[in-house]
């Protein structure tokens, strides 16, 4: 018992404090894996530049961010020279195609025919035969002509009270629309994505009704020049109506010009009609998916890979001798990341997967430059 006390159990201790410290000279000094040194040479080329031409899907569905907006109003002219005399409808009334609006009542043939009887009486010898002329004639009876709606909609705000004069082109009144229209802005260069754009889109409203399609979908490529723009000389080019736009691009009447679909961006966007079953209210936001058609087992290399991405393109190829050679393919569906080759490259072909030129800079570098010393700089 003695011998363990005074032997023993110091012997032990200091095996275990031999380990440990063995431990933790092991975990300060050991080698750190990224000193290791691959076997990746400094060419100052990107490596793994070349990739191999293989078979796989392709799906081309473009999404694009958008809103919904309600169909532009639909202007109702009194179309009538004459009085307004009455109003079938008030602001706010829910009207139908056929169902009158207001009445306008026209002294035209009124005025003409007293017109003629002066003319007459002018021209005739004697007053007494003007006289008798001016009595026999019977007044002219005012016409009345009534203004029907042209479609459903709500009635709006009336610009003319009852008995108020009016042209045949003064804006009585509008039909509001209860019909809304999907429109999203889309990149221009998106567009060579969809050559062909197809009948629907589908709809998406965060905290709406469920996915639906809209239909009709069409490109609107944004407003043009209009025609009473300056020309390049200076001269301001004439407008053979007389009534042209003025410079912000507003009609005559003060409207923005445009019909109920006409666009409200700058540049391109896709619009459709929303159906008339879908519960929907303006200025929601909406995602916007256009199914542009798929293909199967073809070949597909990266967009990166290929110059001029529409129909036909450039791709550079490994040549026997190692060289790239460039070679010119058919291309199909592009997803926006991967292109369909549908002639002038074979399955199993070794392409350079940057186009040359194009090669992405080494990120790497730019992080090590932060923290390199800078001269001057305190630390």
């Amino acid at each position: 018992m003695h011998v363990f006390r005074r032997v023993v159990l110091p012997l032990a201790f200091l095996l275990v404090l031999i380990i440990i410290a063995v431990c933790l000279g092991w975990i300060a000094f050991k080698p750190a894996a990224d000193d290791e040194f691959d076997d990746v040479g400094a060419s100052g080329e990107p490596a793994d530049s070349t990739i191999t031409a293989e078979r796989g899907d392709i799906s081309n569905a473009l999404e694009v961010k958008g809103r919904i907006s309600v169909d532009s109003p639909t202007a109702v002219k009194a179309d009538h020279d004459g009085v307004v005399n009455h109003l079938f409808v008030q602001p706010g009334d829910e009207v139908f195609k056929g169902d009158q609006l207001f009445q306008v009542r026209s002294d035209d043939e009124q005025e003409a025919s007293q017109g003629q009887d002066g003319g007459d009486a002018e021209g005739s010898t004697g007053s007494d035969s003007g006289e008798e002329a001016s009595d026999d004639a019977a007044p002219a009876k005012p016409k009345y002509h009534t203004v029907i709606a042209s479609e459903d909609g709500t009635a709006g705000d009336f610009s003319v009270k009852q008995g108020d004069t009016v042209s045949a082109d003064t804006q009585v009144t509008e039909l509001l629309k209860k019909t809304f229209t999907a429109k999203a802005p889309i990149k221009a260069t998106d567009l060579y994505r969809v050559p062909k754009l197809p009948d629907t889109a589908n709809i998406v409203i965060d905290e709406g009704p469920k996915p639906f399609d809209c239909s009709g979908l069409r490109l609107d490529q944004g407003p043009g020049t209009t025609s009473g723009s300056s020309s390049a000389g200076g001269e301001e080019s004439e407008d053979p109506t007389g009534e042209g736009a003025d410079d912000a691009g507003a009609a005559p009447d003060g409207s923005d010009g445009g019909g109920a679909d006409s666009g409200t961006g700058d540049g391109p966007q896709l619009i459709c009609a929303i159906p008339d079953d879908v519960t929907v209210y303006n200025s929601l936001d909406l995602t916007m998916t256009v199914d542009a058609g798929e293909a199967k087992d073809v070949i597909v290399v990266p967009v990166t890979a290929v110059r001029g991405l529409t129909d036909a393109g450039t791709v550079w190829v490994s040549g026997d001798d190692g060289e790239p050679e460039e070679r010119e393919v058919k291309l199909g569906l592009n997803d926006g990341s991967m292109v369909e080759v549908k002639s002038g490259l074979d399955e199993g072909e070794e392409i350079d997967e940057f186009v040359p030129g194009t090669e992405p800079e080494d990120e790497n570098a730019d992080d090590e430059m932060d923290g390199e010393y800078v001269e001057g700089e305190d630390w």
